[in-house]
């Protein structure tokens, strides 16, 4: 074919004005959207708001829930979460990147992953394998560290830091394993069998943060037997501090990062040394002190030895005398204490307010009760009054009439942003130009003919 010989250009559009164009055409056929969907990879940064990926089992789409609306939710956005989200599409037009801008979100589950997670623990848990009773302590004096993870991520790279940052002479071994994908968690069960040949002091497994599928190979059954199986007490520093898997309930002892997991394996000379110098300053002066409780004791005896033969023979009378009236003047008083406190006891007992508080508290059930009552009511009342609304909404809604077969004829007035509804013939004339409205989509027709009806 040969190209047209009139033909007229397009006009050149610059990237902002056609992503602007499109965002706006993809508001207004997006505005009202429901989307079910699994969320993940839900990222928090310092502005507040919530950005994830919500994803079926083909595709996924780019979402956003803005900070104030996040008030609103009945639960903490997390990965692997099945939920429907309200909303609309928008473009982000510096990226030309379109996205699911979210008002509200229905929490419809907990994600194929998460339920397998849950159901796995439970069963784990029944069994034992989780319990504190059966956990290796880690040792105070560490000198040898097997460290299990992937030899070019950044939890090796974090260890090593700690480890030069601290000038320990700690022998680290690395056996490096993959911590991602299907075939991870068998070589993670191998590299801890190969541990134990090595004989450390303990046993480090660890992994930087990820989505919970990215985590999953630390969730397998066998590594969580092989676990609990190590006769070597073994750490786990697997992702951020909010990221559980199973691996972490059946270690020895769970660090919230790889950083804290090196931070507590790895003993601090200088941290040592100055509480080995506490610890001798308070040794030496608790010395110090009992020497001289002991001196001062043992001159207040001499003193009292060297006069007690005098003391004895002048004082014997007097002590006597002194003791007769300290025994009647006991006696009295604690006769006349003892008639007191029975007075006092019985006082007490007249006045005792267990039986209002008992009242008080019975009124307390009952209003109680009534609060919870009426809030149902109330809860019930507004809910049957919201539904009959949007019934009568509903039922006078215009598009109801429309998908009935009914239509609604308009035509431009002097104004061209302006249109006039046609309720009578005498409203138009011959070769006029009309919009008829229909339930779906508009016709444009032009007026051939009229009839004047009453």
């Amino acid at each position: 074919m040969y190209p047209p010989t009139d033909f007229t250009l397009r006009p050149i559009k610059s990237v902002t004005e056609i992503n602007a164009e499109i965002r706006e055409r993809i508001e207004t056929d997006f505005r009202f959207v429901r989307i079910r969907g699994q969320i993940s990879n839900v990222k928090r940064p310092f502005s507040g708001h919530s950005y994830f990926i919500l994803k079926d089992e083909r595709s996924q789409l780019q979402a956003v829930l803005f900070k104030n609306q996040q008030r609103w939710l009945a639960q903490e956005l997390r990965d692997g979460l099945e939920v429907v989200c309200d909303g609309r599409i928008s473009v982000y037009e510096p990226r030309g990147q379109y996205q699911l801008i979210v008002d509200t979100v229905d929490f419809d589950g907990t994600g194929h992953l998460q339920i397998l997670f849950e159901q796995l623990k439970q069963r784990l848990r029944s069994e034992g394998l989780f319990d504190s009773a059966g956990k290796l302590p880690v040792p105070d004096t560490i000198r040898k560290i097997a460290v299990i993870t992937s030899p070019t991520g950044a939890a090796i790279h974090d260890f090593l830091s700690i480890c030069r940052k601290r000038n320990s002479q700690t022998l680290i071994q690395i056996l490096p394993v993959r911590v991602q994908g299907k075939e991870a968690a068998q070589e993670i069960c191998k590299a801890i069998d190969s541990a134990h040949a090595l004989h450390p002091d303990v046993i480090v497994l660890c992994r930087g943060g990820g989505s919970i599928e990215d985590l999953w190979c630390f969730n397998d059954e066998e590594l969580a037997r092989t676990i609990h199986r190590a006769t070597i007490p073994i750490v786990t520093g697997i992702g951020h501090e909010t990221d559980f898997t199973i691996a972490d309930f059946c270690a020895d002892l769970r660090c919230p990062t790889p950083t804290g997991a090196a931070e507590l394996v790895i003993a601090d000379p200088l941290i040592r040394i100055d509480r080995l110098e506490h610890l001798r300053a308070r040794l030496i002066l608790s010395i110090h002190r009992r020497l001289e409780a002991c001196r001062i004791r043992l001159d207040s005896s001499s003193r009292l030895l060297s006069t007690f033969d005098d003391a004895f023979s002048s004082q014997t009378f007097k002590i006597d005398y002194l003791s007769s009236r300290l025994n009647r003047a006991v006696a009295t008083m604690l006769d006349k204490e003892a008639g007191r406190f029975d007075d006092i006891q019985a006082r007490i007992r007249r006045a005792s307010p267990a039986h209002r508080i008992g009242s008080h508290q019975a009124r307390l059930d009952y209003l109680s009760e009534r609060l919870v009552s009426r809030c149902r009511q109330l809860l019930e009342s507004k809910q049957n009054r919201f539904l009959r609304l949007a019934a009568i909404l509903e039922t006078l809604s215009p598009l109801k009439t429309l998908a009935r077969g009914y239509s609604i004829v308009s035509v431009s007035g002097h104004s061209a942003h302006r249109k006039t509804v046609v309720t009578g013939a005498d409203q138009v004339r011959i070769d006029d130009s009309v919009d008829i409205r229909l339930y779906r989509g508009e016709l444009q027709c032009r007026v051939i003919g009229k009839r004047d009806g009453e």
